[in-house]
Formats: structure tokens, C-alpha cells, sequence
């Protein structure tokens, strides 16, 4: 380590620990990396004073140092990113969070059974084993400051594109609106596609679901989400709490956005979070919300098609034997394309076909699909 890091005494630095009440279990990590028989967890601190300053990712592995860990993260998690130099750790981002070294504090480097009982080490080369916790924390060193109780990563690929069964609209672009009542049983959050050209509102977007949805409503005044119904679902404004709205660019980079005045782009998520602010909560891992409108989806036999949204050539797949009829709608009824499966498999080019929704029919089994 710098020279930096060898001016405060061990003493001084283990003094400068303060005792923290452990809530944060291995057992809440989200987003694991790697393979192997064990498991350590990093933590990372930007001590910036949010609600959101550290996060925890969970690592597998049968040998290695913190700075194989990190490395390792980093290079799996699209949000994060590190500098090292000479087994220095010099700087970290991750999302809207940066800790640049030098500008103005510096890393510390920790580790020990959790997060409450983590010690200061000699930097990145720390042996880890198994069941052990390395952590980075930002600051000034005066004190230096542990790495406090973290929030979990999520996984930036745990729900893309691909994963949504209800689109609505028509356009170009898509966004993806994650709507999670927070109910503590984790099957609270759910999520639904919207396809638009150019930018629009998510006020525009919620309300154009709520139309398309007869199992999803919402209530907006003056701009402000007021309540949000699901199915059994409920987050009634001030009854007890109220709605967050947040943006990401995917699952793992959400940042809290100015509500549903906020634009959406091509590519976009969209959150909302039934919360007490104390602190707002992100939306969590989301499933998918299902068209229960007149565009049924046959349960068995199972229709597979890739890629969502297509773009030049549909994949279709199923486990049904001999030559099927197979046959593509729009929305409105309007049949484009008419054809038989050869065998199990078979591809459909839908390279002229205006943006939007589709039903695809395979014997009897039917789906949607989006082509963009």
C-alpha cells in the first residue's frame, strides 16, 4: 500500500472502527459471482452521506485475494468499475456513486467475519477464506472510517427485455416500468414493457398501461403518484406510505429521479417504490407482469422465440412433434405472415414488419412477441 495508508497505526486504525449492530447477513446477498466451494462478500462504501453509500456483492471461489475479488466483480458488474495500480486501489464508481483517489479521500481497505466485525488490513493482496468479508471504504482518515451496514447489489441482468410478457403501446424504443408495493414478502415487485418513439413522460407510460392492464390502476394528481393497485396488490398515498420513482439504465443502477415528470429513452427502467422514505427503498428484482387481456397465452404446449424484440428473423421453437400451422397477427386480428413449422424449429422474417405487438400462433398454443 501507498505511503498514505502506512502513516495512521494499525491501533489507530482499528480504534477508529466503531461497533455496529450486524443486520446485513450473507444470507441477503443478491448478486453472486464465480464458482467455487467458498464464499466471501465485498463490501464497498462511498461514505457520501446517501441512503445508498455501500453495497454488498456475494463472491465464489476456493483461493484468492481481495484484489481478485474485486477485479472479478467489477468485471462481471457492468455498473462497477475500479482502477488499481500496483495493487494500490485507487478509484471506484458504481452507478451514481464515485470514490476517486485523491479527490478529494482515499480507500481504506478492511475485512473480517461481517461487516460489524471487520479490522483494517494491509490492502488488496488480504488472503481471503471462506465465510470472510472484505470491505473499501472512502474517506479522509481522520479517522478512517469502516465500511457500515450495506444495501445488496443487484444483479444488472436479473430482468431484461426479454423477460417481459405484457408490452403495451407501439414505437422504437422500449422502457421497462418496475412497480414493487414493498410488502416484505419479496414476490411484491412486478414489471411490464412499453414500447414508444421518442421521449415521453412516465406519467404518459403509467397511464397508458393502466388503460391496457384492467388489473393494474393508477392515480395521478398534479403530477404526483398518488396510488398504485395490482391485482391484490395495494400503495395508498399516505396510507402508510408513499411512492418512490427512480431510473436505471438496468436492475442494477437504479437512482432516485424528480417522479413522473421524468422523460424516458430507448433502453430505459423506470421504478416505483412503496416506501417510507426512511430510507426509500429501490424496486427490487421484478416478474414479469401477464396479459390477462384478450391476447391469450396458451400454458402447454410451450412456445419458445427468440430474440425479444426481434428485428430481422423471428426463432421459434416447441416441443411439438410433426408439422404444426404457424401463423403471425397484428394486434387487431390482421394475419402477416402464414406458414408451417419445419419440425421443431423454424424462423419467421419479420425485417418488413412495422414496430410493435404480435400474436403468434403455433397449432393451437399462442403468444405475443415484439418486433422493433
Amino acid at each position: 500500500m501507498k505511503t498514505l495508508l502506512r502513516t495512521v497505526s494499525a491501533f489507530a486504525l482499528l480504534a477508529a472502527a466503531p461497533l455496529q449492530a450486524q443486520t446485513f447477513t450473507m444470507d441477503q446477498v443478491q448478486y453472486w459471482i464465480g464458482t467455487g466451494p467458498d464464499s466471501s462478500v465485498l463490501v464497498i462504501d462511498f461514505q457520501d452521506g446517501t441512503d445508498d453509500a455501500s453495497y454488498a456483492w456475494g463472491w465464489l471461489h476456493d483461493s484468492g485475494t481481495g484484489e481478485d475479488m474485486v477485479n472479478a466483480i467489477a468485471a462481471a458488474d457492468p455498473n462497477l468499475s475500479v482502477e488499481i495500480t500496483s495493487g494500490f486501489l485507487n478509484s471506484i464508481t458504481y452507478g451514481s456513486h464515485a470514490g476517486i483517489g485523491g479527490s478529494p479521500n482515499y480507500w481504506s481497505t478492511w475485512d473480517g467475519p461481517n461487516v460489524a466485525g471487520m479490522v483494517s488490513n494491509l490492502g488488496l493482496a488480504t488472503e481471503l477464506g471462506n465465510g470472510q468479508w472484505f470491505g473499501c471504504s472512502y474517506t479522509d482518515f481522520n479517522p478512517a472510517l469502516a465500511p457500515t451496514e450495506p444495501v445488496a447489489a443487484y444483479d444488472p441482468y436479473g430482468f431484461t427485455a426479454d423477460d417481459v410478457a405484457f408490452w403495451v403501446g407501439a414505437g422504437t424504443d422500449t422502457t421497462i416500468l418496475v412497480v414493487d408495493f414493498q410488502d416484505g414478502s419479496g414476490a411484491s415487485s412486478f414489471a411490464w414493457g412499453y414500447l414508444h418513439s421518442g421521449a415521453v413522460t412516465a406519467e404518459t407510460m403509467l397511464n397508458d398501461i393502466a388503460a391496457a392492464d384492467p388489473q393494474f390502476a393508477v392515480v395521478t394528481t398534479g403530477g404526483f403518484l398518488g396510488d398504485v393497485t395490482y391485482g391484490d396488490f395495494a400503495g395508498i398515498g399516505g396510507s402508510p406510505n408513499y411512492w418512490s420513482t427512480w431510473s436505471a439504465t438496468n436492475l442494477g443502477d437504479w437512482a432516485t429521479n424528480l417522479g413522473i415528470g421524468t422523460e424516458l429513452a430507448n433502453g430505459d427502467f423506470f421504478g416505483c417504490s412503496y416506501t417510507d422514505f426512511n430510507p426509500a427503498v429501490r424496486p427490487g428484482t421484478p416478474v414479469a407482469a401477464l396479459n390477462t387481456t384478450g391476447i391469450a397465452e396458451s400454458a402447454a404446449p410451450q412456445v419458445h422465440v427468440w430474440p425479444l424484440p426481434a428485428t430481422d428473423v423471428l426463432n421459434v421453437s416447441t416441443a411439438m412433434h410433426g408439422q404444426q400451422p404457424m401463423a403471425l397477427y397484428t394486434i387487431t386480428g390482421s394475419r402477416v405472415f402464414q406458414g408451417r413449422m419445419n419440425g421443431m424449429a423454424s424462423t419467421i422474417d419479420v425485417s418488413t414488419l412495422a414496430p410493435g405487438l404480435y400474436v403468434l400462433q403455433v397449432g393451437s398454443a399462442k403468444r405475443t412477441v415484439m418486433v422493433q
